[in-house]
Order: C-alpha cells, then sequence, then structure tokens
C-alpha cells in the first residue's frame, strides 16, 4: 500500500478568474491528495467548496486546509454555479453524483474506479459528449514513469511483441479509509478486482492498446466480496495472468516477456524498470519523473484538472479512455468462479460419523 509524504509545497502564483471547484467526499484521498495538491493553488483554494454526508469530517477537514465552505448535500453545490468538481466519494456514487454534475454542464474529475459497472461508465461518457463537459478520471497509475515507459517500450516494438505479461500484487489491506464502504456488502458485492483491478486491468488495456480476451476468472468469494481474485487473458501472441489479493503479502511485480527480451517492474516503484536482454543482461533503467513521492501524483492530476477547466486542456485520463477496463472488470465478475477451496468444505457425514 502506498504511503504519502507529506511536505510542504511552494503556492503557484494565484491569477484571476481561477476556477470554482467542489470536492464531494472528505475521506482519505482527499485529505491525503487532493486537499495537499490544492494548497498550492491559493486562489481556487479561497472558493473551493467541500461536500460530506458527514458534517464533523467536512469540519474537520475545512479547518485543517482552511477551507471556508462545506456543505452536506452534493446537489446543493449544482445551485453554485461551479465550474468543476471531484467524485472521491465510495464507488457506488460515482455514477449518480458524476451523471447530475455532467447533465449541468460541469467538468468532473472522478476516482476510480469510474463506475461500478460498464454500462454506466458508458452512460457516463455519453452523458459528457453530450453536454459538452469533461469527465476525467484519476487513474493515478498511468501517470508512473515506470508504467509509461512499459508502454512506449511496446507500442514501438523495441523489444518486439508481448508474449506474456504477469502482474501480481499482495498487500494486507491498510488504506486509511474513513466510511469503511470497500467492506460492506450492502454497498457492493464486488471486492479487490474492482478496486486494486480497476488500476493493474487498466495498465494491461493500455499497455496491449486494446481489451484482451478473457481466459478465466477465479475469485475466493461466497457470494459477497472477493479478497483474492486470479485472472487469465490472451491477446494475440501474448498470454496473462493477474492475480490480487487483499489478506496476504506476496511480491509486488509485473513481468512483461517479449520476443526480443523482458520488461520488469515493482508496482509501486514508478521511478525505474529492469529490462533483460535475450541474452540475459540485466540493466535497471533510471527514468526521471517530475513526480518525487507518491502523493505528487494528486497535484498533476488537479493540475490537469484545472486546466481542463479554465483553459480547455485535455484530460490526462478520459472516462473513454478505461470504458475497455471497466468492461473487463464487468467480464470477470461474469465469469467467476470460486477457486478450489477445500478447506472450506463440510465433508460428507455417513454412517452417523
Amino acid at each position: 500500500m502506498l504511503k504519502t509524504e507529506h511536505r510542504t509545497f511552494k503556492p503557484v502564483t494565484s491569477t484571476e478568474g481561477s476556477p470554482s471547484i467542489a470536492i464531494i467526499g472528505c475521506g482519505a484521498i482527499t485529505e491525503s491528495y487532493y486537499l495537499p495538491a490544492l494548497t498550492r493553488y491559493p486562489s481556487v483554494l479561497k472558493n473551493l467548496i467541500l461536500v460530506d454526508r458527514n458534517e464533523v469530517r467536512a469540519q474537520e477537514l475545512a479547518t485543517k486546509f482552511n477551507v471556508k465552505r462545506y456543505l452536506v448535500d452534493y446537489r446543493d453545490v449544482l445551485s453554485e454555479g461551479v465550474d468543476g468538481v471531484i467524485i472521491a466519494t465510495p464507488s457506488h456514487l460515482h455514477y449518480p453524483m458524476s451523471m447530475d454534475f455532467l447533465a449541468n454542464g460541469v467538468h468532473v474529475l472522478c476516482e476510480k474506479p469510474l463506475a461500478v459497472t460498464a454500462d454506466d461508465a458508458r452512460k457516463m461518457v455519453e452523458q459528457a459528449q453530450k453536454t459538452g463537459a469533461t469527465l476525467s478520471v484519476n487513474h493515478m497509475r498511468r501517470l508512473y514513469a515506470s508504467n509509461s515507459k512499459v508502454k512506449e517500450l511496446l507500442t514501438k516494438g523495441v523489444l518486439g511483441e508481448p508474449l506474456s505479461i504477469q502482474y501480481f500484487e499482495g498487500e494486507n489491506f491498510r488504506w486509511p479509509t474513513v466510511s469503511g464502504f470497500y467492506f460492506n456488502t450492502k454497498i457492493s458485492s464486488r471486492g479487490v478486482l474492482l478496486d486494486r483491478g480497476a488500476h493493474v486491468l487498466d495498465l494491461i488495456c493500455w499497455w496491449l492498446g486494446e481489451k484482451p480476451k478473457l481466459i478465466s476468472s477465479q475469485n475466493d468469494s461466497f457470494g459477497g466480496l472477493e479478497a483474492v481474485a486470479y485472472v487469465k487473458f490472451e491477446h494475440k501472441k501474448c498470454v496473462g495472468e493477474v492475480k490480487l489479493s487483499l489478506l496476504g503479502k506476496f511480491p509486488c511485480v509485473f513481468i512483461v516477456k517479449c520476443e526480443a527480451g523482458t520488461i520488469e517492474g515493482d508496482v509501486f516503484d514508478f521511478k525505474s524498470i529492469v529490462l533483460t536482454t535475450k541474452s540475459g543482461r540485466k540493466k535497471r533503467l533510471k527514468l526521471k519523473p517530475n513526480e518525487k513521492y507518491h502523493e505528487d501524483f494528486g497535484y498533476t492530476m488537479v493540475t490537469n484538472f484545472l486546466d481542463v477547466v479554465s483553459k480547455g486542456e485535455k484530460p490526462l485520463v478520459s472516462g473513454k479512455d478505461v470504458l475497455d477496463s471497466v468492461e473487463l472488470i464487468d467480464e470477470c465478475y461474469e465469469a467467476a468462479s470460486r477457486f478450489n477451496m477445500p478447506w472450506y468444505e463440510i465433508p460428507e457425514i455417513r454412517n452417523g460419523r
């Protein structure tokens, strides 16, 4: 799990006509990423509106980050005439809230996953196109220099065609969630594949240039949220597997084997990857990202969103960009079967024993 390192940023010079922004949801991502990033924009922070159904929580963050206004109902923001909103609520609220703002021509930056289902995600993209509002999504890992380099190498065919992709991410769940929605089965029956899988399967689709064909999907669910998921896929010559877990630690790595070499990386190391030639020669490729700490990606995403709203810039990652991965996640859940776990099965009792 990522650990943020808080530091003091130098304020960006205020300009006239700064966009008016509201943040919907005052959970951990807002406190750790969005608000620290916005402290660099005093003119935006001055008119920022925080929204959370938990008024105490909204007030706490407003006080901590010197935000003057907070509300408890996101619908009240619609009458404020804001230019853009950041949707940082539990996943099941992304679709209805985003749709309300997009329908009113308000630019939206939505947390991942874009939506719980592919049908909802497509409707969000269509609504944005209809009203002319932009729909950005915070798929932060696309911004990692390491992942961008993998994309570049595969797109240019530097090592030939990819033959296999393995992506493993297993860590005990330690995200400092405020609402606890991740494990609320009354809200959703989707677990690690919707959460971490939203990042991972999006990278797979992005690296390959399109959605791969699903071969199999397995998890540990008995009808509720899954904590472990195993997905197999194929695309042209490439076969791949993704293993995700919230229950136990194993090396968080990706390995991309190509015709003329291999690309390897640590999932959370955004500054380097390792290239291995066919002859076995290894080279660590040290990259030079603009970001020094993980929390800097919050600043990168927020800066882009402000430019999207005020200058008409393109989103770093748009809702349309991630439709393939949302569709693939849907397919994984539809095809899912449970792992063979004999230790959970109740043995048949025969002859009274």
